[in-house]
């Protein structure tokens, strides 16, 4: 049983991940009064994208919906299976590699490829830095919300509280899961910038996965907490990323099966 309910939690992670539509890739994001500008004309657009949905959105916003609390049924067996599973090595890779990405990691990541665009001359990585960590913002300040609001119960609790105690307001934290939701947001921005390299997207959606599945391995979270985290980390990326931060319109390549071209973005 315990496989079943792996796979079939698997499988909803990886079709969250190949959900994405096709973005432009940007290059044109600088460290100016635009770029600050866009945090809140971002912001502005995912509160305000619920009504903007048209059919196929919100069937998506269902089935992820559905989805999660599915999964939440699957969340004690989950936890328990894990638990039982853990070894020393696992524990060390656990805490000194996948649990910091959260903060210090992540920062080093996109530090990194900051600093590789300005000395490089490389207006993609600098973007693709700029990018990463206005997701990063604007996940982690979206995420506060339900996790504030819900006030779910993590699995490590003194009084032993299963995952379907939901306190309410301030009492609880665990859903969705912080660590899934900045992962994904970094991962899906760098996926999208990168897509014409292979290995970019296939590392970088792997690397946020164990993140987030480290969660579960340290009784810290629930299947349905990282599982949520990386819905909205991967959702709010696509969007960082398909909104160039100092042009109104935009081209972006558009994809609807056997059909290809081109579709004009308008920002507002």
């Amino acid at each position: 049983m315990i496989s079943k309910l792996q796979k079939k939690g698997t499988l909803f992670l990886f079709l969250i991940v190949l959900s994405n539509v096709v973005f432009a890739q940007i290059d044109t994001v600088r460290l100016n009064k635009y770029y600050f500008k866009k945090y809140w004309t971002d912001t502005k657009a995912i509160v305000t994208s619920p009504a903007r949905w048209q059919q196929n959105d919100w069937i998506t916003f269902g089935v992820l919906v559905s989805g999660t609390g599915g999964l939440m049924f699957a969340d004690q067996s989950v936890a328990n299976f894990v638990q039982e599973h853990r070894s020393a090595k696992a524990d060390q890779i656990s805490a000194n590699f996948l649990e910091p990405f959260d903060l210090e990691y992540s920062m080093i990541l996109m530090g990194g490829i900051f600093a590789h665009g300005i000395l490089a001359k490389n207006n993609k990585s600098v973007s693709t830095a700029l990018l990463a960590f206005e997701s990063y913002v604007l996940a982690g300040l979206i995420t506060r919300v339900p996790k504030n609001l819900l006030g779910r119960e993590r699995p490590d609790n003194w009084q032993g509280y299963g995952p379907l105690v939901f306190n309410g307001p301030l009492h609880g934290n665990s859903f969705p899961s912080g660590h899934a939701t900045a992962s994904f947001a970094i991962a899906s921005v760098i996926a999208t910038q990168y897509r014409d390299h292979k290995w970019v997207p296939v590392v970088a959606y792997s690397v946020a996965s164990l993140a987030a599945i480290s969660r579960v391995y340290d009784n810290k979270h629930w299947l349905s907490d990282v599982v949520a985290g990386a819905a909205i980390g991967t959702l709010v990326g696509n969007l960082v990323s398909q909104r160039s931060s100092n042009s109104k319109i935009s081209f972006v390549p558009y994809r609807n099966g056997g059909f290809q071209g081109v579709k004009l973005s308008y920002i507002w």
